[in-house]
This record gives structure tokens, C-alpha cells and sequence, in this order.
């Protein structure tokens, strides 16, 4: 196997969605990124938003599997 990519859904909630939650996919992330990194992003997120909080991450790591 050999990695390929790294993506990242963000869960954010303000009372303007649907439901009141909305995830947000960000492609090509880093490989393996840490707590720390994600809280800085949710926090931007948060900052540049029109009152959304952040609820959850999800990681998604996409491999490579070869059949030979």
C-alpha cells in the first residue's frame, strides 16, 4: 500500500444550516496531521465564518493497493 492523499471533513454548526451542522471537505491535507493542526484550521474556519462553531473532523486517508 502506499499513501496518496489526505483529506479532512470539517463538521461545523451555525443555526443558518440545514439541520444546523454542515461539513466542509479540504483535499490534499498533510499525511498525518496532528490535533494541534486541525484546531488551528477549525479555528480559522470559525474566524472567517458568519458564526459557525466547530463540532468534529473527520480524516480520510486514500491509499494505493496494488493486485500484483
Amino acid at each position: 500500500m502506499s499513501w496518496k492523499r489526505t483529506s479532512i471533513n470539517v463538521t461545523m454548526a451555525n443555526d443558518k444550516y440545514i439541520g444546523g451542522k454542515k461539513v466542509k471537505p479540504f483535499n490534499n491535507v498533510v499525511q498525518e496531521p496532528t490535533k494541534e493542526q486541525i484546531a488551528l484550521f477549525s479555528d480559522a474556519l470559525a474566524m472567517l465564518s458568519d458564526g459557525d462553531t466547530f463540532v468534529k473532523a473527520e480524516i480520510v486517508k486514500h491509499t494505493d493497493i496494488a493486485t500484483d
